[in-house]
């Protein structure tokens, strides 16, 4: 694999309901893999805006929560 086709990730964690979970977040060109606590939760894409193209559908805290830490990571 060439290193500009490595995949890119970020881990972050966040307390919700008083409990600890861990995301790890997986940049493949304009899309995004979510894990949650290691399992497979979802992936993003960002064109005009963030959309969600798999998983259960997150609530909105959460998925807003997800879109501005992988925008605050590339800041």
């Amino acid at each position: 694999m060439k290193p500009e086709e490595e995949l890119h990730s970020f881990p972050y964690s966040e307390t919700v309901d008083g409990v600890e979970h861990n995301y790890r977040i997986t940049q493949n060109m304009d899309r995004y893999g979510v894990e949650k606590d290691g399992v497979v939760i979802a992936e993003l894409s960002h064109d005009d805006g963030w959309k969600q193209l798999s998983g259960e559908k997150l609530s909105k805290e959460r998925f807003e929560s997800i879109c501005n830490h992988i925008e605050s990571h590339f800041d």
